[in-house]
């Protein structure tokens, strides 16, 4: 059974995804009057919310403090008679995060604790708990993925040959890269997919950490 902690932060998070006036910390800040920070501890379960900042939070969204607190409030706003649902079909909000950010994450570090994300997308694929999306900047896995597209990254899948991966290379550059896994018998290597991208063959040196395996993906138009 979950807990009073995860059902508020569960119906929270579906309430900014599927409201694009609320869809940020910032925003909700400002609807609700409630602080930032109180809201990225509430996201996160990290610390009980009081009835009157529950109150507040659901009026922003025009419902009830009960109804932030009901364990069936996503599945209610899924119906047929709501304006608010997201659709059929869709899984789970999950958190849109920095490139910096997804380096620095462990899978024993919970993620929303790592980073507040500042929006939580909705996911037409399944996935874990543990998933995050990024947005990818430049052309090195073109033409398989455009500039801007959302990559929906779940750390829990198997990385295996081919799989597009996120991966964050060892200090001193620490840098995090997304390319396509190769395994071989000349060795584990990255690949930039586009054939016109330079250097697109990257050995993958020693204490490189696989962040997760890319599952989805999906081009926002606005």
């Amino acid at each position: 059974m979950l807990s009073i902690r995860q059902i508020l932060a569960n119906n929270l998070k579906y309430l900014m995804s599927a409201s694009a006036s609320l869809d940020t910390q910032k925003k909700l800040e400002a609807k609700s009057g409630v602080a930032q920070s109180t809201i990225g501890r509430t996201l996160r379960e990290a610390a009980d919310t009081g009835i009157e900042t529950v109150e507040s939070l659901a009026k922003a969204f025009k419902l009830d403090a009960q109804d932030l607190l009901d364990s069936g409030l996503i599945d209610r706003l899924k119906g047929q008679d709501s304006n608010i649902g997201a659709g059929q079909g869709l899984y789970h909000p999950v958190p849109l995060i920095s490139w910096v950010a997804a380096g620095m994450l462990d899978e024993s570090i919970d993620l929303l604790a790592t980073n507040d994300a500042e929006e939580w997308l909705q996911c037409p694929y399944a996935h874990s708990a543990s998933s995050f999306c990024l947005q990818i900047n430049g052309l090195s896995m073109s033409p398989d993925y455009r500039d801007k597209e959302i990559i929906l990254v779940d750390p829990m899948v198997e990385a295996r040959h081919n799989s597009d991966v996120v991966v964050r290379t060892p200090d001193p550059d620490k840098k995090t890269t997304f390319k396509r896994l190769q395994i071989t018998e000349d060795g584990v290597f990255l690949l930039a997919i586009n054939p016109d991208f330079p250097g697109r063959i990257i050995e993958m040196p020693e204490g490189t950490k696989i962040c997760g395996v890319v599952t989805g993906s999906w081009m926002r138009r606005r």
